[in-house]
């Protein structure tokens, strides 16, 4: 996959609900420690005192430590080092996602009434029960989230307008105003419905819940031509052949 310029390739993937959620946070507590651990480097090559420089060595050395024995378990638990891939571009792509709104218990009791209602799709998430509006796999994911977030600005300009639309005294600033909020509502409800049709949401109050998902990093120059030359090999192909494949290709699907 290449994202900006850069090549990524995927390190893990992840099918299981629980150990995606674990593996979410112990990447995070790993990624922010490593970034620690870089500040204090930087800041022993600021000091401007040998006392300050010595207990930030200290420091540095106390985090490392911790680090280090924090990622000989993650190792043992994901099969990789967290520090081959913690200051990386990375990120973790959701294969599969559950779309779940909060409901109280009379909105569950007119939930019931629907034909197609089943009794596993109530969840309890803490306090809070939680209805399952759709499962979304693949492809559909991203889309979804542009979706969902070109709606999310438009019920957010709307809620701008029409506060301008109050503090305006000028009927043609008015005027103005109360025709972007019609254009707005217009393709606000054009959207709303095409996602409401599409994924089966009938509500504004969504959680995406991954549910699996794949962990992709950034190979570094090095790593690339190693990659590259490792499925050439495979292949048994070489560099001009795998050129032109990929020209031919490009020419078919124009």
């Amino acid at each position: 996959m290449q994202i900006d310029g850069k090549v990524f390739y995927k390190y893990l993937s992840i099918s299981a609900q629980d150990t995606l959620a674990r593996f979410t946070n112990d990447l995070r507590i790993m990624v922010e420690q490593a970034h620690r651990i870089l500040h204090l480097a930087q800041r022993i090559q600021e000091a401007m005192t040998a006392s300050e420089k010595d207990a930030l060595t200290k420091a540095r050395e106390t985090e490392l430590r911790d680090f280090n024995q924090k990622d000989a378990v993650f190792e043992k638990v994901y099969k990789f080092k967290a520090d081959h891939v913690a200051i990386r571009p990375h990120f973790i792509q959701n294969t599969s996602i559950h779309l779940l709104s909060p409901v109280t218990d009379e909105q569950i009791d007119q939930v019931r009434k629907n034909p197609n209602f089943k009794e596993s799709d109530i969840f309890a998430r803490g306090n809070s029960k939680m209805v399952l509006l759709s499962t979304v796999t693949g492809g559909q994911i991203p889309v979804l989230e542009r979706n969902v977030q070109i709606v999310q600005a438009q019920q957010n300009s709307l809620i701008q307008l029409r506060a301008a639309e109050q503090s305006t005294n000028d009927p043609e600033a008015k005027k103005k105003i109360q025709e972007e909020i019609e254009k707005v509502t217009e393709s606000l409800k054009t959207n709303a419905d095409f996602i409401g049709k599409t994924y089966g949401i009938f509500t504004n109050n969504i959680i995406f819940e991954p549910l699996m998902g794949d962990f992709w990093v950034a190979l570094t120059k090095e790593e690339l031509e190693k990659y590259l030359q490792s499925k050439q090999q495979a292949s048994g192909s070489s560099p001009d052949k795998e050129k032109s494949k990929t020209e031919t290709a490009k020419a078919k699907k124009d």
